[in-house]
């Protein structure tokens, strides 16, 4: 779904109208654009959530969140390849996923080869 400004206001109760249109002019929250305004969608609308939660509720400073949000973003990303790793490791033949399973727990667990 596609959310107005307003409507977004309303759904996030700690939420105002200034701090949205500072949040999307630092480029913050990327919302759609319409012939009436920024159109959010639910995406927007949990990384307005979690801008509340860094700025309201932790009192992060605004040179730390442009850092914070690009970390979640890499770990967001870092996330959705493992997904897509696992889901193609699942797909090969049982005798492939066994050898790709048997190398990871080898590598997740080394023995100490300087002793």
């Amino acid at each position: 779904m596609r959310y107005d400004e307003k409507t977004v206001v309303q759904r996030v109760r700690r939420l105002n109208s200034q701090d949205l249109r500072v949040w999307v002019s630092e480029g913050w929250v990327r919302p759609g654009q319409s012939e009436s305004g920024p159109l959010f969608d639910d995406l927007d609308v949990a990384r307005i959530r979690l801008l509340c939660d860094l700025r309201k509720d932790l009192s992060l400073s605004t040179d730390a969140v442009p850092v914070v949000l690009t970390l979640i973003d890499q770990l967001n990303g870092a996330r959705h390849d493992l997904r897509c790793l696992a889901a193609a490791i699942e797909r090969l033949p049982e005798s492939a996923r066994k050898i790709v399973i048997a190398e990871y727990s080898e590598n997740q667990n080394p023995t100490d080869k300087s002793q």
